[in-house]
C-alpha cells in the first residue's frame, strides 16, 4: 500500500510539475493576459520566460504575436524570423499567415503574399488567409498602376519641360534679335544723363 502512495505522489508530481516550473507557469501567466487583451502584460511574462528558456519555439511565437499586437510590427517580425515553423507551437499554416500579417504592416507586401501562399498550400480553406491573400494581391496591383501612372506623369512632365526650354530658347533669341535690330536704328548714341 504504501509502495502505492508513492507511487501515486510521484505521479501527481510529475504530471503537475509544469505549474511548478517557472517558465510554463510565465508562459501561461502571458498567455491568459494575451488573451485578455493585455498585450504588455501578456508581452513581459513571455519575456521573462524566455530569460529563463531563450531557445523556446513556443515562447519567440507568443512574444511575436504579442509584439505584433502592441503595434511593434518590426520588432514580431525579428521574432518570428527566429522560429522554426514546424515548432512554434502552432499550425505551420497560422504560422505564415502571422508572418503575413505582420510583413503587410511593415508594408513588404510582396514578401507578405509569399507567406500566405505557404500558409494556403498547407490550408487552402483558411478563409481569413485568402482574404488577406487578396487585400495584399489588390493592394500591389494598385501600387504597380500608382508607379506607372506616376512614371507617365514624369514623361509628360519632361516633355513639357522640354517645351518650355525650347520656346524660352527662342524668344531670348528673337529678344536678342529684337534689341540688335534696335542698335542699329539708334545708331551709336551714347546715353545721356538725366538729372
Amino acid at each position: 500500500m504504501e509502495k502505492k502512495l508513492i507511487i501515486l505522489i510521484f505521479t501527481l508530481l510529475f504530471i503537475n510539475w509544469h505549474w511548478f516550473e517557472p517558465v510554463s507557469r510565465k508562459n501561461k501567466e502571458g498567455i491568459k493576459a494575451y488573451n485578455e487583451k493585455q498585450y504588455n502584460k501578456a508581452l513581459e511574462n513571455f519575456l521573462s520566460a524566455k530569460g529563463i528558456k531563450p531557445g523556446s519555439p513556443e515562447l519567440k511565437n507568443n512574444t511575436a504575436s504579442a509584439l505584433f499586437n502592441l503595434k511593434k510590427y518590426q520588432e514580431a517580425f525579428e521574432e518570428f524570423s527566429k522560429i522554426d515553423p514546424d515548432k512554434a507551437g502552432i499550425s505551420a499554416s497560422d504560422f505564415y499567415y502571422n508572418t503575413g500579417n505582420t510583413l503587410f504592416r511593415l508594408n513588404k507586401l510582396k514578401e507578405a503574399l509569399e507567406s500566405y501562399k505557404k500558409s494556403l498550400i498547407l490550408d487552402p480553406e483558411n478563409i481569413d488567409t485568402k482574404k488577406n491573400f487578396e487585400i495584399t494581391l489588390k493592394k500591389i496591383e494598385k501600387q504597380n498602376k500608382n508607379k506607372k501612372d506616376q512614371d507617365k506623369n514624369k514623361k509628360k512632365d519632361k516633355k513639357k519641360d522640354e517645351k518650355y526650354k525650347n520656346i524660352m530658347k527662342y524668344l531670348n533669341q528673337k529678344e536678342k534679335d529684337q534689341m540688335k535690330k534696335q542698335k542699329k536704328k539708334t545708331g551709336n548714341s551714347k546715353k545721356t544723363r538725366d538729372w
